[in-house]
């Protein structure tokens, strides 16, 4: 893994700094809108037993979260939805509130390449 990606469990421990291609500028603000929308449909879909839309909605998640230069959020979406495939409302929870956390306090650095 990058120095950027958490490795630990430990989700709270993950860098509040995502580096991105300063070409994506113009688009971070509704991506970002469009993650925290997405967090909602899969809490929503917890409390509904939905799974498959969770596992749905985490995998479009880690792909473009990659593409965008966010590997703490790649690495959190992962997790949704392996948790999602074994039904696991607790740590689809968990993981929930941390990464709507991680999305409050991510600071974006834009890098030229």
């Amino acid at each position: 893994m990058s120095e950027n990606t958490p490795e630990s469990s430990d989700l709270e421990s993950w860098p509040s700094e995502a580096r991105v291609d300063a070409s994506f500028e113009p688009l971070i603000q509704k991506f970002m809108a469009n993650r925290k929308k997405e967090i909602t449909t899969m809490a929503e879909a917890v409390s509904q037993g939905d799974f498959e839309t969770i596992r749905k909605v985490a995998h479009g998640m880690k792909g473009v979260s990659g593409s965008y230069g966010f590997p703490a959020m790649t690495t959190a979406a992962a997790r949704l939805e392996q948790a999602a495939k074994t039904a696991d409302g607790g740590s689809i929870s968990r993981d929930l509130r941390t990464l709507a956390s991680y999305l409050d306090r991510v600071t974006i650095v834009y890098e030229e390449t």
